[in-house]
């Protein structure tokens, strides 16, 4: 028999679900990108649908709809240049390079994001996230938080920007519907570290550089590290070169999902709706940005 674990969860290493090795995908001229999505064989993304880190150099979507989740954009620190964001409820912003952007789209919206500057280089991570059932159909709204509002802590062994969630007495000032952590994580070369969270959230680090070990599983460039929610630290080392790695956390929500296209709905009439809605410009309207 093996000895039970009477140690509080939270003090608890998470261990390792997979390590998964994401194609390239190139979608057109301007777009490359390295996409995880929920699905059958990965639940513990739940509540994050699809998280794709993206390198674009210039526009590839007109202005699109949304509806029954919320969509978010960090573009990375290190990126050349950020977007320019628009909506149909009336926000036109810059989204820096450091900064959040979230659409919580609710019940339609129409949306476009594009590189500030054709031929260079914007990189970042769009990401869906689930709304809760109650909230598929709440009014739209938009939520932003610029690269000099996120908090930063310095950890033994690592350097974190707290986009989203929690670390020690260290909250970002965004909160979402759906509580999730979004870490901005670079460790030194062979460093070890020790990140806390929510024992109970799915949570998964997306690999930018470098390579990290967690137990007896490695992680590199292009890969997706998940973890089971059964501790509340994610015990890292990273490797010879350091690691650069985001790392996605949220709770999970055991809810009914139909995905169509840009729409997610818990049922087919809602799912309907949501086109029908779209189809007779109940989404309100939104002049491209390339005929301003």
């Amino acid at each position: 028999m093996h000895p039970i674990d009477s140690r509080p969860r939270d003090t608890v290493a998470r261990s390792v679900v997979a390590v998964d090795t994401l194609a390239e995908r190139r979608l057109g001229p301007n777009l490359v990108t390295r996409d995880a999505q929920l699905g059958a064989n990965s639940p513990d993304l739940d509540p994050f649908l699809m998280v794709s880190l993206y390198a674009m150099r210039g526009a590839t979507f007109p202005p699109h709809p949304h509806a029954g989740f919320m969509v978010a954009t960090y573009i990375l620190p290190e990126s050349e240049i950020g977007f320019v964001n628009q909506d149909s409820i009336g926000s036109k912003n810059r989204i820096a390079p450091g900064a959040l952007h979230v659409t919580v789209a609710g019940r339609g919206v129409l949306h476009e994001e594009q590189p500030e500057a054709e031929g260079r280089l914007a990189q970042g991570f769009q990401i869906w996230i689930d709304l809760p059932e109650a909230q598929r159909e709440r009014a739209p709204e938009a939520l932003h938080l610029g690269a000099d509002q996120v908090p930063r802590i310095a950890l033994p062994g690592a350097d974190v920007r707290v986009v989203l969630g929690r670390v020690a007495d260290v909250a970002s000032p965004l909160q979402l519907p759906t509580p999730t952590s979004l870490l901005d994580v670079t460790m030194a070369p062979h460093a070890r570290c020790e990140l806390p969270l929510p024992a109970a959230d799915h949570a998964f680090a997306f690999m930018l550089g470098g390579a990290l070990d967690a137990g007896w599983r490695r992680a590199e460039a292009g890969q997706l590290l998940r973890t089971r929610p059964d501790g509340g630290l994610l015990a890292l080392a990273a490797g010879a070169a350091g690691a650069r790695f985001t790392v996605f956390a949220g709770t999970p929500l055991p809810q009914s999902r139909l995905m169509q296209g840009p729409f997610v709905a818990s049922h087919p009439q809602q799912l309907m709706r949501f086109a029908t809605d779209h189809a007779a410009g109940r989404f309100g309207t939104l002049q491209p940005f390339a005929r301003t």
